[in-house]
């Protein structure tokens, strides 16, 4: 349940100096969540369906996301990601952003409700149907870190100057066995969500033997205060995993508190429970959740 740390998540295929199996490919899972809220029972269901092609060293790829209960379809990624020389990648199209310890899809958050974090950055992406970004990047594999630059689409929705464009810088590291970093940046036109002009992301993983430890700060321009983030994952035993995650936006004054239990049913097939609470001043926001994530 983490996200990759190469930046501009879209598939290994964006990888500098990566050799994809030649032909196509489709995978992707199902998303069946049960929410217990205020006396409240409900089901929801989701399918995302990806599709890859690798020719030579262009790779292909298109995510489609089909909500089960309203029947929406969305595309979530339309790339190409093209090994242009030895460590260097071109990536252009709609994919995933980069930015933040949280990926785009479901399967890889690491509870079942999406972070305070996250959120931010969704808004502030939502211009492009989810946390996602539209343009042309290149990613560069240093050796000690891999560096990418992103000339996109301005991020934000309604923005009066959609026809301006954001700025991204990503860099990822791995200093040392076990420990992730990132910091991200990103550029835009925040008047209408009055997030400002910027965003500036840094997060960091750890893993050694069954633990994880996580941390996150975004600092958003227009806001008073920056978000931050801690969590701590424990792997019980093989396919069985606890975790715990805190997140507060001091500016909003709200907390989220994320308790969590992975269990692997099947190779394909995995269930969540988990408890949240959304504290906003002097109301808290319980929740019960289970969630099964098959994937095909």
């Amino acid at each position: 349940m983490k996200k990759n740390m190469i930046a501009l998540a879209v598939a290994a295929a964006m990888v500098p100096g990566f050799a994809a199996a030649e032909g196509a490919t489709i995978s992707g899972y199902n998303d069946i969540t049960w929410t217990h809220d205020n006396d409240t029972n409900t089901f929801w269901a989701t399918t995302e369906v990806d599709i890859r092609n690798t020719m030579g060293d262009v790779t292909v790829g298109a995510d489609i996301d089909i909500d089960l209960g309203n029947g929406n379809v969305v595309l979530e990624q339309s790339f190409f990601a093209w090994n242009a020389a030895e460590n260097i990648t071109v990536i252009g199209g709609k994919f995933n952003n980069p930015i933040g310890l949280d990926a785009e899809d479901t399967l890889d958050h690491p509870t079942t409700q999406a972070g305070l974090i996250y959120n931010t950055l969704d808004t502030a992406t939502a211009l492009h149907d989810g946390n996602n970004i539209s343009g042309l990047a290149v990613a560069y594999d240093a050796g000690v870190a891999t560096v990418t630059v992103g000339l996109l689409n301005e991020i934000q929705a309604g923005s009066t100057a959609d026809e301006d464009n954001s700025y991204a810088l990503v860099v990822n590291a791995a200093p040392v066995e076990g420990l992730d970093l990132e910091l991200g940046y990103v550029t835009m036109d925040g008047a209408f969500q009055g997030l400002g002009d910027s965003a500036l992301d840094i997060n960091a993983s750890f893993n050694t033997g069954p633990i994880t430890v996580t941390a996150e700060i975004l600092d958003v321009d227009a806001l008073d205060d920056i978000l931050y983030g801690f969590g701590g994952y424990y792997d019980v035993m093989e396919g069985t995993q606890v975790g715990a995650r805190y997140e507060s936006n001091d500016n909003a004054d709200t907390d989220q508190v994320n308790l969590i239990v992975w269990h692997d049913l099947a190779d394909n097939l995995i269930l969540g429970a988990g408890y949240n609470v959304v504290s906003t001043g002097s109301d808290d926001d319980e929740q019960f959740a289970i969630e099964f994530l098959a994937k095909f």
